[in-house]
């Protein structure tokens, strides 16, 4: 099939913060790296914002894995950010609830997606091999930031 193209354009993805380390385990058992790799959670955080000329939108994504190095957590420590920069082909008549959803549901994909290939790229490197964190529920994600953001809205 022919991929239609989308109207929403991505024009730029950047890596604008970057920690990634390796936590040497300090205990003698041998441990399934693979595992525990895929035992930690991953904390997504983003937000969606607008230019004021409203031409170009920005997702800023952050992805932290176990990086509450009190725990003690041996293995990968990993917090980036990203940021995708989109805008909408000029031809659009796109309504402005509809380039939302673009930008939650395909945009926020971009961008998550992107910052796993990075993480993935940059652990190849790590004494276990490369990581690729797991597949993210959109909806879920889109739910629980919802959820944070009202609540955060009525604490004020």
């Amino acid at each position: 099939m022919i991929a239609k193209k989308s109207e929403l354009v991505l024009k730029r993805f950047v890596v604008v913060n970057s920690k990634l380390s390796f936590i040497v385990p300090n205990n003698n058992k041998t441990q399934n790296s693979f595992d525990l790799l895929n035992s930690y959670p991953v904390d997504i955080d983003f937000n969606i914002e607008e230019d004021a000329s409203k031409k170009i939108y920005r997702i800023v994504v952050s992805v932290k894995i176990n990086t509450e190095l009190e725990k003690d957590n041996s293995g990968y420590s990993i917090d980036v950010t990203g940021i995708g920069f989109f805008e909408f082909d000029q031809t659009t008549d796109l309504t402005e609830d509809i380039k939302i959803q673009m930008l939650q549901f395909s945009g926020l994909s971009i961008c998550i997606t992107n910052l796993r290939s990075y993480i993935a790229n940059q652990t190849s490197y790590f004494p276990w091999g490369n990581f690729s964190f797991h597949a993210v529920d959109l909806q879920d994600l889109l739910l629980a930031k919802t959820k944070t953001t009202e609540k955060n809205a009525s604490t004020e």
